[in-house]
């Protein structure tokens, strides 16, 4: 019996190693292939014009190493900030299903009672006054739940134009916002102290094969010629209102972020088990 074949792109190494599986090759064989200079000198030239350069670079590597073999799964990244506690038994929930307890967490996290208090009535009443909260909570496009395809595009969200989901995610900001816009007090500080960034792995069946493959080649390209993800490293998975069952966590990390100024800081990461 043959084993799955898995995308996997939590680190560069893991990357190349997934896609030297999918082309049939070694990891050796597709470093060479990928660090040749050529490639993006000749796409500059004569190919920008008419061609992605994911779409390119995916060419030429189907045209020295053929086409790709079909994946079975692929791995990804969805990061949050998170209590120590959260343990995502039930998965990673889309908005709607994750907001009430989201809400009953922050409310809890507010040590003064009187803030405490008007938080909760904020919850309860729909007093949270920020456009984007209400489009969020409304319309199901926004539900999610999100990840990225390559972990490591979440520590150059700045540069990558990313929103920073393991600064805070957007609607913990929104909520933060429409709380401060009614009150004049800010929860920000508040919430960044006791909730943790937090990274869940996870695998589930292929879904735009193609893209997938097209990003990861990207990302492996733009390491070895920059030491960084590029633009083209940037897919993400919507679940669109689908929870990512528990049986599909991988793992479950804490991440211990130094103070960054420009996407320098060293991310620091323990795995627990989800």
């Amino acid at each position: 019996m043959t084993s799955k074949i898995i995308l996997d792109c939590e680190s560069f190494e893991s990357a190349l190693s997934s896609l030297a599986q999918i082309f049939q090759t070694s990891s050796e064989q597709l470093h060479a292939l990928l660090s040749v200079k050529e490639i993006g000198a000749h796409y500059e030239r004569q190919v920008q014009n008419e061609l992605s350069f994911k779409d390119y670079l995916c060419a030429v590597v189907e045209h020295y190493l053929g086409s790709p073999q079909p994946i079975d799964e692929v791995c990804w990244f969805h990061t949050s900030r998170a209590t120590s506690s959260t343990t995502y038994v039930e998965g990673v929930l889309p908005l709607t299903a994750a907001l009430p307890r989201l809400e009953a967490t922050l409310v809890d996290l507010v040590d003064d009672h009187e803030l405490r208090e008007r938080l909760r009535q904020a919850m309860h009443a729909g007093g949270i006054a920020d456009s984007h909260y209400v489009n969020k909570t409304q319309n199901s496009m926004h539900w999610g739940p999100y990840a990225i395809l390559v972990r490591e595009v979440a520590f150059h969200t700045e540069r990558l134009g990313q929103h920073d989901y393991l600064g805070m995610p957007e609607i913990i900001e929104d909520i933060c916002n429409g709380f401060h816009a009614i009150t004049g007090v800010s929860l920000t500080e508040v919430f960044s102290a006791k909730l943790h960034p937090t990274i869940v792995k996870f695998s589930v069946p292929i879904d735009c094969e193609e893209h997938c493959i097209n990003t990861a080649l990207c990302y492996v390209y733009s390491k070895i010629h920059t030491g960084e993800p590029c633009g083209g490293s940037v897919y993400c998975f919507d679940g669109h209102g689908v929870a990512v069952p528990p049986d599909a966590i991988l793992k479950v990390e804490r991440i211990e972020i130094a103070p960054r100024h420009h996407d320098l800081g060293a991310p620091v990461a323990t795995a627990n088990s989800p």
